[in-house]
Parts: C-alpha cells; structure tokens; sequence
C-alpha cells in the first residue's frame, strides 16, 4: 500500500469536455453551466448522510456538530481524491494509456481535473482540502523530524499540494486568484498555470477519446465491495455507505468507457494506511486506514489556515523559473 503516497449532465457540453462529463455523476452532483459556483444540494445531501451515519459512534461522542460535519467533509473528500486517483491508473492500465513523464503525476491530474469540471463551490472544496491534507502531511513530517525521500515515485508532498492549486488556478484565473495569494504562489507562477491545465485536460480527453462506449455495446462489468471493518474503523465503512460514492464512481466508470475487462473497487481494512489499483486483481483497494489519517490530519492541523501551512514565497526570487 501506498499510504498518502499513495458528478448527472444536464446541458450540451463542449467537444473538449467530454471524458469530464462521465465523472459528474459520481457523486450526481455538479453542473457546466457558466457563472459562479453554488452548492450542489445532492452533494450537500450525501455528505450529510455520512454524517448522520457516523454522528452516534462512539469515537466521535462530544464532538460539536459542525467540527464533525468539517472533519468527514476532509476526510472523505480526500477519500474520493485518492481513489480517484487511483483508477486513473485504472484507466491507464487497462486501456494501455500512454504516460509522458511520471504515472502519479498523471494520475494526480486525472483526479484533480475531474473534480475541477464539476463546477461546484462543494467539489472546489474536495480540491482545497486535497492539497491541505497534502500540506499538513509535509508539516507532520517536519514535526516528527521524517526524512524527505527524494526518489519516491510520487511528488513530495508540497509539490502535490501545489499541482493542484495551480491546475485549479489554471482553469480559472480570477476565480481562484484569493486561493493563489494565501498560498504564497508568485504571480509568474501562476502565468504559467494555465498552460498546465490546458495540457492536463486536453492530454486526458486525447487518450481516452477511442475509448468511449459505442450506443449499444455492452457496458463493463464492475463489482463494488466494502469490506467488513474493525471496531475502530466502522465508522468509515459506515460513512462510505452511506454516501454511496464508490457506487457512482464504479457506474459512471463503467457506463462510459469500454474497459477490456471488468474492474472492482474495494474498501477494506488493509492493516496499514493506503490506496491502490491492483494490477493482478483489476481494482482499486482504498483501505479504510487511509481515511482515518485524514481524519488524524484534520485533528492536528485541520483547522489552521492555508497561508500558515505554506512555505514563504520568494526562495528564488530573482531566478527565472528554471527552464522555459
């Protein structure tokens, strides 16, 4: 396991948009329609679900209502970023994608333009707190005095945080121009973010264009499974349930492209914190260890601010930004 390495359509959507609009339904919520974000009330919904769900075990007894509405609403959005993340290495594996530089990197596009598409201040939300669960973790790490593993397979963990934001700022400048400034991301930067936004969502509809369901051809066969958790750990296999996320994400998957072979989505009790798409198995396993980081996340810097989880701008402040 890697451990933190590790939304239905109602209008016409534009020609490059269209792999996007299979993961609306996801969480059925979210809408391309132009002009301001708004809550979406299903997402809002299910969300509110899982709280319900959770709101009389006893691990989160005296807990206030909204601490225990704003720690599921971190934990589980980080929940969907992992496992969005890892059946873009799904897709990859399964329909023999090709990859230009690293695999996780990829994949961590996958998930965070996806979200991005849904277009709603709630799914804005899950991005923000993807790339604040990844600051907390780097700040975690210097607290216990871990050592930066350099040749991980995966970005170190700021640089994730900042992927994100930058593609988020990247598909739309002034929306999120407030969220560029707390996080100490320079402006020249961020001139160049929309640049890697445009290539992450074009690469993305490129590939996996051939491999969209034909009207009429069989849809691909899925299983969903939640593994039966331990005590300390029920309260996530509650929550998944009732949100019903793995649920949506596994139909609209399989409804809109034609893997070769049927694929799984599992949570489960790993023994360890993790994520992960099983090549030998064909599924994603997002163990509920996992979501109980998140949520040790959230107690230990959940509620500070971005701007004080982010490194100070200026390390090279007269330095052109490496290569052009």
């Amino acid at each position: 396991m890697s451990g933190l390495r590790s939304r239905i359509v109602k209008t016409c959507l534009p020609r490059a948009r269209w792999w996007t609009a299979a993961l609306f339904g996801m969480l059925a919520c979210g809408t391309v329609l132009a002009g301001p974000p708004a809550d979406s009330p299903d997402c809002e919904e299910r969300l509110e679900k899982a709280v319900v769900a959770i709101s009389t075990h006893e691990r989160v007894k005296g807990l206030p209502r909204e601490k225990l509405r704003a720690t599921a609403e971190f934990a589980l959005g980080n929940s969907l970023f992992a496992l969005l993340h890892e059946m873009g290495h799904g897709l990859i594996t399964d329909l023999g994608l090709p990859v230009l530089g690293r695999e996780e990197d990829a994949a961590d596009a996958f998930a965070t333009v996806a979200i991005l598409e849904m277009k709603t201040e709630f799914t804005h939300r899950i991005l923000v707190n993807a790339a604040k669960g990844w600051m907390i973790s780097e700040r975690r790490n210097q607290e216990k005095g871990d050592n930066t593993v350099y040749y991980d397979a995966h970005g170190l963990d700021l640089q994730r945080a900042y992927n994100i934001i930058c593609l988020m700022v990247g598909s739309d400048p002034e929306a999120f121009d407030d969220l560029a400034r707390e996080v100490n991301m320079p402006e020249e930067r961020r001139e160049t973010c929309a640049g890697d936004y445009s290539n992450a969502s074009w690469s993305w509809n490129k590939a996996l264009q051939p491999f969209l369901r034909a009207p009429g051809q069989e849809r691909t066969k899925y299983q969903v499974v939640y593994g039966k958790a331990g005590k300390s750990l029920e309260i996530f296999e509650n929550a998944f349930r009732a949100a019903g996320a793995l649920e949506r994400v596994a139909y609209l998957l399989g409804d809109r492209y034609a893997w070769r072979k049927p694929f799984g989505i599992e949570a489960t009790s790993c023994g360890e914190s993790g994520a992960q798409w099983s090549v030998q198995d064909h599924k994603v396993v997002l163990c509920y260890e996992l979501t109980d980081e998140f949520v040790s996340l959230y107690k230990s810097h959940g509620e500070d601010t971005l701007m004080s989880l982010s490194p100070p701008q200026g390390y090279r402040p007269s330095v052109p930004l490496g290569f052009r």
